[in-house]
């Protein structure tokens, strides 16, 4: 099979420019840099069948149809319904290769609507088929029910429920205490012998954790984590594993999150409690110290930053380095097709950073707590890091003043050396 090309878009013509102004005024977002971005984005839902300006149209009428305001008293409209309406109407012109009410319009309708949905709810990997033949929201939804799969039972459901249900969304449950204390290794949580009676306050209980022992460098240099981009919002945050390699999902486009945008998504059932999580999560991972005065005024001098091992220009070094390869081309590789660089990711992660704690992150605790089990369990892997891990204070300077021994009495042996070398020599 050959590579999949970028995704481009296309060339904007006076009717395309009023669609895309149509569709990002529908979808709460001002033209600029970000809009490119997002637009870029959506592009991914489109099965490039069909013209384009008519699938900005039928993008619109779904962004219109399922919108409704959590204050209003109108019924939330479902899934199926609006694509039995699609499938027995020729309204449209996007179907209109197909015959209303045939097999073919039925998949083609499906196959069109539900991507869309999952564009707009910045889930879309989710919401097409998988390898299997199922789509995850669908999957997990019914899990969650408790009954097979079926995507009739799962459709059938509001929007807003249905992401709801699915329970893919970051929330204060995803992981319950039992569970997440498992995770945990019992030398570093235990209770004192006499109240062997109560449990431990486990990290699901605790109130914080200190941003300068989990942050971004932190967690490259020492849990050995590599930082992923994705467009999907319900993955951010999400630690994972493939191979020998551990991968910290991150929001790609919190352009989308942002004014109006946010609003709709809260109606959607995006919380804007999850979105403000989201938007501070970037600044206590990529900026969680503030340098003093004298930092300051010595980071003007160039190239400063690049030599300092100080946290703060650690943190620096990592940002541009991530940022850089979000913004760099991807050639022809189709696994990052989708990702353009959104400038707001830049602003947010200068921010000051906040705290991690319960109250400022409740519904992305679980996924911080886990990454702070990670931390705390992960061990050096080589000499460097192990020169760099000041986690266990005894083994760090153990480790530091016996490297310093060792490198001494290589030099005494061979200062020693070459002097019983001299005494062979022929004097002069």
């Amino acid at each position: 099979m050959p590579p999949l090309e970028p995704i481009q878009l296309l060339p904007m013509t006076p009717d395309r420019d009023e669609t895309r102004a149509g569709l990002l005024s529908a979808l709460g977002l001002a033209e600029g840099e970000s809009a490119e971005a997002y637009m870029h984005y959506i592009k991914s839902a489109w099965t490039c069948q069909g013209e384009w300006n008519e699938f900005l149209h039928l993008f619109i009428d779904v962004v219109h149809h399922f919108h409704v305001r959590s204050t209003s008293q109108t019924a939330q409209p479902r899934i199926q319904e609006y694509i039995d309406g699609l499938v027995n109407s020729q309204a449209h012109t996007y179907f209109n290769d197909t015959v209303a009410g045939s097999g073919a319009r039925i998949t083609r309708v499906t196959e069109a609507v539900l991507p869309i949905l999952g564009a707009w709810l910045l889930m879309h990997s989710y919401f097409i088929l998988t390898r299997r033949d199922q789509r995850r929201v669908v999957f997990a939804y019914c899990v969650r029910q408790k009954h097979d799969y079926s995507e009739q039972k799962a459709l059938g459901e509001p929007l807003p429920r249905l992401l709801s249900q699915s329970g893919l969304l970051p929330n204060a449950y995803e992981i319950n205490g039992s569970e997440l204390n498992s995770l945990q290794d019992s030398s570093t949580d235990r209770i004192m012998e006499p109240f062997s009676l109560h449990d431990s306050v486990g990290l699901l209980e605790s109130l914080s954790v200190n941003p300068n022992k989990l942050n971004a460098v932190r967690l490259s240099r020492l849990g050995g984590i590599k930082f992923t981009w994705t467009t999907n919002i319900s993955r951010h945050l999400l630690l994972s594993k493939h191979g020998e390699t551990n991968y910290l999902d991150l929001f790609a486009l919190p352009c989308a999150l942002q004014g109006d945008a946010g609003s709709i998504l809260a109606d959607m059932g995006i919380s804007t409690e999850l979105i403000d999580e989201i938007e501070s999560s970037y600044a206590t991972l990529f900026n969680p110290v503030t340098p003093s005065y004298l930092h300051t005024q010595l980071a003007k001098i160039w190239g400063f930053c690049y030599l300092c091992w100080c946290l703060h220009c650690g943190s620096y070094r990592l940002r541009k380095r991530v940022l850089g390869a979000l913004n760099q081309s991807r050639g022809n590789d189709p696994a990052r097709s989708d990702v353009k660089y959104d400038p707001s990711l830049e602003a947010l992660m200068k921010r000051n950073a906040t705290r991690w704690d319960q109250t400022e992150f409740k519904q992305l605790w679980p996924r911080i707590s886990v990454l702070d089990i990670h931390l705390q369990q992960t061990r050096p892997w080589n000499f460097w890091v192990l020169f760099r891990d000041s986690r266990d204070t005894v083994q760090y300077w153990t480790f530091l003043f016996g490297s310093i021994i060792l490198f001494l009495t290589v030099i005494q042996v061979i200062l020693g050396a070459a002097q019983v070398t001299s005494g062979f020599l022929p004097q002069s």
